[in-house]
């Protein structure tokens, strides 16, 4: 998920340079909600513990 934040970052800068800054703004915003959610935890896979451990 990292890697497609990133991806959004870099395409919301060159929407920006290239003159459409409100839809480089809307990437930019989607960006730092995914970044949130990475951060947050949202999405990793549970913790499993050992079968053989005990509850």
């Amino acid at each position: 998920m990292i890697g497609l934040v990133l991806a959004l970052v870099v395409a919301a800068i060159v929407v920006v340079l290239l003159g459409g800054w409100i839809f480089g703004i809307v990437i930019g915003v989607a960006a730092i909600v995914l970044f949130v959610v990475f951060v947050a935890g949202w999405g990793r896979r549970a913790a499993t513990r050992p079968p053989d451990a005990p509850a």
